[in-house]
């Protein structure tokens, strides 16, 4: 399903003779997310160790997703790998960013839970022990493609910019990852 949005939103967009579009990028460097088993205790103790001073907050992807893969940078041996590409989530794909932990998809910005949105509009915090997140089984319907980029890129890029941002979709330095 998500292949198919992004080809056909690749085409409406056109070609351009120096740049790719984010979603032919995406088509052709990206890998699609499979469910695993749910993170251990081991795994989650990590993933809460990492983000114990990130609040990872909805619509924050790319900074959820930099600052584990920052966190995690300075270990001597680094589980995580930072994915960007899109999510669908049963309406339309979505740009967005990711990690795999020791291989298994976490997703600490989007939440499993229905009704999670409505508490969030309402004012209320998200679930802090991110037990409503992905955390390594993706639910039913919902579907990842994305290009898993090495860590040195992506906390350079932070370290470079004192922000963090979409890599793909990087207009502020010229769109790097989509020249032709």
């Amino acid at each position: 399903m998500i292949r198919e949005h992004l080809k056909q939103r690749a085409e409406i967009l056109g070609q351009r003779p120096d740049l790719l579009t984010q979603e032919e990028y995406v088509l052709g460097k990206g890998t699609e997310m499979t469910s695993s088993e749910t993170l251990t205790e081991e795994q989650y103790s990590y993933l809460k160790m990492i983000t114990g001073m990130i609040e990872c907050l909805p619509k924050q992807c790319f900074h959820n997703a930099q600052m584990m893969t920052l966190a995690d940078s300075y270990r001597v041996h680094q589980r995580v790998k930072y994915h960007e590409g899109y999510v669908w989530t049963g309406f339309m794909p979505i740009l967005h960013a990711w990690i795999t932990l020791d291989g298994k998809i976490v997703d600490v910005t989007l939440s499993t839970d229905p009704e999670s949105t409505q508490r969030f509009l309402a004012g209320d915090s998200p679930q802090e022990d991110l037990m409503d997140r992905v955390l390594g089984v993706i639910p039913d319907e919902w579907e990842y493609l994305g290009v898993p980029m090495e860590s040195e890129y992506v906390v350079s890029t932070m370290m470079k910019n004192q922000e963090s941002r979409s890599l793909i979709d990087n207009w502020q330095d010229g769109w790097p990852l989509l020249s032709k």
